[in-house]
């Protein structure tokens, strides 16, 4: 990755034009300069040309960032603030001392402690129909405040479809390896069943992996040290040829693409090729749906795939396209937990659009998204709502598969 010094130039390119307040979702949520790319390159600027120290204070003004890229899609000067602000970071990680607080937050072991334990209390939820008990309480829930929201918020991830398993005898003449991420691992594998299920109809057969957290969160919050730590940890699980390797994320699916910058294990450089999302490998697939709801979608930052053509072409589909489908839902992962009201307003926003086209489901492939969106709709006190769905699981569930498509 670059050093921060290595991008003085492109820092230096920045017009302070302003144009990037028009399109950054936090800047248009708080209005403040800082959270703006053109205030955070005023901060830099003054960091390399050491007139300013990179302090807590201007790391906190970095992270005031759902990392979109909206910015740098509109620069005029294709500036990619992201990455520069990720520089930043490192840097920060570098130069400074952790406090004990900021060892918690950064420890390894205990992000993974907290995935487990979740994995744990979601099963026990299940298992003791909470979710159930949630409804019936709701009245009384949502007097709670931001714990009622964040109560429901955690209803929606319990819920689950089930997936009818199919087994296929049909011979497998490729091989591919499956990126589950935490989502799926820990919390619910809804979308992962739906995957199989749909591969299951064709040429390529799964392999199963134990593989950490793609990383994302270490990757995002500059620290680089862990995030190398991470991909020496899932590097170590490929052993074998395959033909790809396959995330139903579009986080999971960017991260890993990012590999090779961070190693030089050759085994970094083939993961970064070799790695597609499950959409690349179905795209000639034929579905067709009976359902006659009304189909929205939300694309996901990091989503690269055009999920707006392909929905269209799913056979019988009632598809609306909703205004700024393709923009931030304010989420973010730990972006969500440091800016909470920031990332609710963003999310409530973002939800309103698509109740007010009177969408029926609104179909994502970012759990992260899921949530974010889901976060927007508890905001909102209507009496109808869409329904957000993993796309995968849309597919398995309301789509039949054309047997005579590529890949089937």
């Amino acid at each position: 990755m670059n050093e921060l010094i290595d991008l003085e130039e492109e820092i230096y390119k920045c017009s302070r034009c302003g144009l990037c307040q028009s399109v950054c979702p936090v800047y248009k949520a708080t209005l403040n300069e800082c959270a703006v790319s053109r205030g955070k390159f005023n901060l830099l600027n003054g960091i390399v040309k050491e007139e300013l120290q990179l302090t807590p204070k201007i790391k906190k003004y970095l992270d005031l960032c759902t990392s979109c890229n909206a910015c740098r899609d509109f620069c005029p000067s294709q500036i990619d603030a992201k990455e520069i602000f990720l520089a930043a970071k490192a840097k920060y990680h570098l130069d400074n001392k952790y406090s004990f607080k900021d060892k918690i937050f950064n420890s390894y072991f205990l992000f993974k402690l907290a995935l487990i334990t979740a994995k744990v209390f979601f099963h026990l939820y299940r298992l003791g129909q909470i979710d159930k008990v949630v409804k019936v309480l709701n009245p009384i829930i949502r007097k709670t405040g931001i714990l009622g929201r964040r109560i429901f918020l955690l209803n929606t991830l319990i819920k689950k479809h089930k997936i009818e398993n199919i087994k296929n005898k049909q011979q497998k003449t490729e091989t591919a390896i499956f990126f589950e991420g935490c989502f799926n691992k820990y919390l619910n594998s809804e979308s992962k069943e739906a995957v199989q299920k749909i591969l299951a109809k064709t040429n390529i057969k799964l392999l199963k992996k134990d593989f950490e957290c793609c990383g994302i969160s270490y990757l995002n919050d500059g620290n680089i040290k862990a995030f190398k730590n991470i991909i020496n940890k899932n590097l170590s699980q490929i052993d074998e040829n395959y033909n790809f390797i396959i995330t139903d994320c579009a986080s999971c699916n960017a991260v890993l693409q990012k590999y090779h910058k961070y190693t030089n294990n050759n085994k970094a450089k083939t993961i970064s090729k070799n790695t597609i999302s499950v959409l690349d490998l179905i795209k000639k697939i034929k579905f067709k749906t009976k359902s006659k709801l009304k189909i929205s979608i939300h694309k996901p930052c990091h989503e690269t795939f055009n999920l707006t053509d392909f929905i269209k072409n799913i056979n019988g589909i009632n598809y609306t396209e909703v205004e700024d489908y393709d923009k931030c839902c304010g989420f973010s992962g730990k972006f969500a937990l440091q800016y909470e009201e920031i990332s609710r307003k963003i999310s409530k926003d973002k939800a309103q659009k698509y109740i007010n086209a009177g969408t029926d489901i609104i179909l994502t492939t970012c759990p992260a998204c899921m949530l974010g969106l889901n976060q927007g709709l508890l905001e909102i006190q209507t009496k109808t709502k869409p329904t957000v769905m993993n796309l995968f699981v849309f597919l398995a569930e309301f789509c039949s598969i054309d047997t005579t498509s590529d890949y089937a």
